[in-house]
């Protein structure tokens, strides 16, 4: 009688396994590194990382149920490097370029990146100007694809510092003419620096998605995870 209430019992629970609505992980851990690009990505005074991009993405990532992990790292010319060589996952966010793709793919739009001048009001030399690209001293971040951008199309890059708050400085002491820079980016950086908002004038040049990088390696061996991913970005 004993093993017989047994035998019930332990089918009972194997039944209960299989509707029991729980969520077990379907691929692999990820490793992502962070650029920080504030207000999308950054640390805290409290040592923590956040910001819109981080916030976006961790929901994503928690809804599919992925084990993932987030590693900052200086510009996105490192997180490139990292995927290059296999030492990272992805990276996010970025927006899309030829030398990025033959490492990974990029996913869904997560955010919109707004790529725009900006120069003083009482700058005469302004985007509109007929001498612009060939006299304007323009500055940008290191390793951003608004870099890549100036170069192909051969603009005077004066400045190419880490920081976009150096930027706003080197704008306001004349010593650029023009940021050319994620918008967002921009704004965050120029308040963080005190300055009055309404001495610069903004030229928007195109909108950019703006989304994550995974490395060509992981897709092909988490296969159906990209199309999750991307489905989830859309909710």
């Amino acid at each position: 009688m004993f093993f017989h209430q047994l035998a019930k019992l332990f089918i009972g629970f194997f039944i209960g396994l299989l509707f029991f609505p729980f969520k077990v992980a379907a691929f692999e851990k990820l490793l992502l590194d962070v650029p920080i690009f504030p207000p999308y990505t950054y640390v805290t005074s409290e040592q923590r990382l956040t910001g819109q991009g981080v916030e976006k993405i961790s929901g994503i990532l928690n809804k599919i149920g992925v084990p993932y992990s987030f590693k900052i790292v200086a510009n996105h010319g490192v997180a490139l490097d990292g995927l290059k060589r296999g030492h990272n996952n992805g990276f996010c966010l970025g927006t899309q370029n030829p030398e990025r793709d033959k490492y990974g793919v990029m996913s869904r739009a997560v955010l919109v990146n707004d790529w725009a001048w900006f120069y003083l009001s009482d700058n005469e030399l302004t985007p509109d100007s007929a001498n612009f690209k060939q006299v304007a001293r323009v500055g940008t971040k290191l390793n951003t694809n608004t870099y890549q951008w100036l170069k192909q199309n051969k603009y005077h890059i004066a400045s190419l510092p880490n920081e976009a708050t150096t930027l706003t400085k080197m704008l306001f002491k004349q010593r650029i003419d023009t940021v050319f820079l994620s918008a967002d980016v921009f704004w965050y950086a120029l308040r963080a620096n005190g300055y009055d908002v309404s001495k610069v004038k903004q030229k928007t040049q195109s909108s950019r998605p703006f989304g994550c990088y995974f490395s060509n390696e992981y897709l092909a061996e988490n296969p159906g995870f990209l199309a999750e991913f991307n489905q989830q970005v859309g909710q």
